[in-house]
């Protein structure tokens, strides 16, 4: 595997860091280590607050409520992937951004490119390894990555050259001939589109929230020691197992409001990535944003609307829980009113 075709998929890997895959989290890592190590610590979306996740009534996705005496802030738990032709029903999106306030925007990832191409170039220590990566692995995860590699195509030393992290990222989205398979959400862009058409009577203030440096979370997973690294190159294999991260089928779910088994889906590569304290400390600082935009909000009397990535939204840390602790009430999916 050559530099150039590495870079191009960690540039693929920044999609990913743009919020959370859906799914459950592994809280625990115990590959070959004396004693297992607690992700709960690291990872802000490892754990889901379970009277959150409810189902919706309404037709089309679901929508979570914050609201005080005189304004309520309607948000909408958005995939982090998902098809860019993906249809869903818009009716309770059209009423809600009719007359609202404001439309607040899930952070996005900043990509500088000058700063992919200085990693490319001058971040070898980042993505490759000191020896043959397969040489490092204990026999049952070898043979595992063995095998997956046969089943591409792919000669069984084509990775030897890079670190069991990025080698997990690789095999997850790996097709028959070695070909990678990302598609990236248009939710975001359907929604701010709407905002704007015409045929609402007031349309919102759109308001776009800072985003977070790809390069720097890229490189947190680089410098992961040997047993998380080990962790990544499990969880790539196991969301391969599985079939790769299932983009259409989630967001299908996510379309017709089922949290419930979107809660419930094995988050594969991605729980590689929110229990990297870099990537970690990003999901934190966009948790934060939205939180204190969406209160900024609940300041004005009337309606807003945000849009808030899933697993930030619904975690023990993300911004229901934050908001809720500020005195506001939260209504879920099923309660949530036309």
């Amino acid at each position: 595997m050559t530099l150039r075709r590495f870079a191009a998929a960690g540039l693929a890997l920044s999609l990913l860091c743009g919020g959370s895959a859906l799914g459950q989290a592994r809280n625990e890592v115990s590959i070959h280590q004396t004693a297992p190590v607690d992700l709960r610590a690291v990872d802000p979306e490892g754990t889901l607050v379970e009277e959150l996740i409810v189902n919706a009534k309404l037709p089309g996705p679901a929508w979570w409520k914050v609201s005080d005496a005189d304004s309520t802030v309607y948000i909408l738990a958005i995939p982090a992937l998902s098809p860019k032709t993906l249809a869903f029903d818009t009716s309770v999106l059209e009423r809600r951004l009719d007359g609202a306030n404001r439309l607040i925007m899930a952070p996005e990832p900043e990509i500088s490119i000058v700063r992919v191409i200085g990693l490319a170039m001058g971040g070898r220590r980042y993505f490759l390894a000191d020896k043959p990566m397969r040489d490092t692995l204990p026999p049952e995860l070898r043979a595992r990555l063995e095998k997956r590699l046969a089943d591409s195509d792919e000669k069984l030393d084509s990775m030897d050259d890079i670190k069991p992290a990025f080698a997990g990222f690789l095999v997850a989205n790996m097709k028959k001939g070695g070909s990678i398979n990302i598609q990236s959400g248009g939710v975001a862009d359907k929604v701010e589109e709407i905002a704007k058409k015409g045929e609402l009577k007031k349309r919102p203030r759109i308001q776009k929230l800072d985003g977070y440096d790809v390069i720097d979370a890229l490189k947190s997973v680089g410098s992961l020691p040997k047993p998380m690294q080990e962790f990544c190159l499990d969880a790539g294999l196991r969301e391969a197992d599985a079939g790769g991260f299932r983009t259409v089928e989630t967001a299908q779910r996510w379309a017709e409001g089922d949290v419930v088994k979107l809660a419930a889906a094995d988050r594969g590569y991605q729980a590689c990535l929110s229990a990297t304290p870099g990537v970690a400390s990003e999901i934190r600082k966009t948790i934060d944003r939205s939180t204190k935009a969406i209160d900024q909000a609940l300041k004005t009397p009337g309606k807003s609307v945000a849009l808030v990535n899933f697993r930030p939204l619904l975690s023990e840390e993300g911004v229901l829980s934050k908001l809720k602790a500020k005195g506001y009430t939260i209504t879920t999916p099923d309660e949530v009113q036309p």
